[in-house]
């Protein structure tokens, strides 16, 4: 029979499939100077926190809206139910059921106008909060003519933080659009589209999907449980990702351009090239580094969990940082950790330098009193007080 430890482990399980968080990825917890906390001021349910340098999550307050995924910059916490595929594919479903318009609507709004519509022609999400820019850019190169993301009467929700994010990813989405020269744009509005009517009555759709949707949530609670089980039968622990990244050879964390960012950027490509202007959007940023203030430390790179700052190291001894926009999150976490203020971020990039693996260098100085140096020490406190009469012993 099974204890009450294996209980709540299976109940935790069951309640927390909606997100998946990877801590090693996360900002604060790879730095604790960071200040990012985009997820936690989204978070429709208040269900995240930070605790101790560790992101928490509150599984009884989850919704599963997916908001947090959204706004999280390095993807550090993963929507589950539906995953991005999965989201996707009903998209692309419901674009081909719509000859090429594609209807989003919160839970609610689907709950109020229920039988007055057709399930087929809509995709139904708990919070518009969980589309993202990515979705809309492989809806444009699917061929779809638009986005309409139909709230209800979020100010009165619980939940009304959502509507900010889904504005903001359309307004994001819309400038990527333009500036590939697509043809697509998304919007919020605030009634369903004519395009979804329901006109035919003598097969309740709505009936089928809502018995599907049952069947799906069962069968995945049930795969749960029994792999729950059988772990707990023979002493198997869960693999999980080490919470704590330790700096490799080439002196930084380990970094990963998050697959979101891979996506976006990808159906981008496969639209076109983009005009050659300057766009200013939420997602990325260019980093400028004021070398008359820079230390040389290189900490910006160690941290950067993407790799978008690298070092660099020419055979003539020139070295320094790079820069690749392309790869930045705009997750701020080089501007948390530059102690001398020698590092902003410009929220305009150029484009065309978002596909073409463009970096910028800065060349930087050696450091008067490199941290390798066994008398480093020593030469700060003299610098520090501004005498020579100090010793070793």
């Amino acid at each position: 029979m099974p204890n009450a430890t294996s209980i709540f482990g299976l109940l935790e399980k069951l309640n927390s499939t909606d997100i998946v968080v990877h801590q090693n990825r996360c900002a604060v917890v790879r730095n604790r100077n960071a200040t990012c906390s985009k997820c936690v001021e989204a978070c429709t349910s208040g269900c995240l926190s930070y605790d101790n340098n560790e992101l928490v999550v509150s599984p009884e307050k989850c919704i599963g809206c997916g908001t947090c995924a959204t706004v999280c910059p390095t993807c550090a916490i993963e929507a589950q139910h539906p995953t991005d595929a999965e989201l996707l594919q009903s998209c692309t479903a419901v674009m081909r059921a719509t000859d090429g318009e594609v209807v989003i609507a919160c839970e609610q709004i689907l709950g109020a106008a229920d039988g007055l519509y057709d399930p087929a022609k809509v995709v139904g999400v708990v919070c518009l909060g969980r589309v993202e820019e990515s979705l809309i850019a492989a809806l444009a190169g699917a061929g779809a003519k638009q986005v309409s993301l139909v709230q209800a009467k979020c100010s009165a929700c619980a939940h009304a933080k959502g509507l900010a994010t889904a504005k903001l990813v359309c307004e994001t989405a819309n400038t990527l659009l333009d500036t590939w020269n697509s043809s697509l744009r998304a919007r919020v509005t605030e009634k369903l589209p004519a395009v979804v009517r329901r006109d035919d009555e003598s097969f309740d759709v709505r009936r089928r999907d809502f018995f599907s949707t049952v069947r799906d949530e069962a069968t995945s609670a049930a795969a749960v449980t029994a792999d729950y089980a059988v772990r707990e039968a023979l002493h198997v622990e869960d693999e999980v990702e080490p919470k704590y990244v330790k700096v490799g050879r080439d002196g930084t964390l380990p970094h990963q351009v998050p697959d979101r960012r891979v996506r976006l950027l990808a159906s981008l490509s496969e639209l076109g090239k983009p005009q050659d202007v300057m766009i200013e959007t939420r997602l990325w940023g260019h980093v400028v580094i004021e070398l008359d203030r820079c230390s040389s430390c290189q900490m910006c790179a160690t941290f950067c969990p993407t790799g978008a700052i690298s070092k660099f190291e020419d055979a003539d001894g020139v070295f320094g940082i790079q820069h690749n926009p392309g790869k930045c999150v705009k997750c701020l976490c080089c501007t948390d950790i530059c102690v001398e203020d020698a590092l902003w971020i410009s929220d305009e990039v150029f484009a065309v330098d978002l596909l073409d693996g463009k970096a910028e260098r800065y060349e930087m100085q050696p450091q008067k009193n490199p941290p390798n140096n066994p008398h480093a020490i020593l030469h700060a406190v003299k610098d520090l007080i501004g005498m020579e009469q100090v010793y070793e012993r």
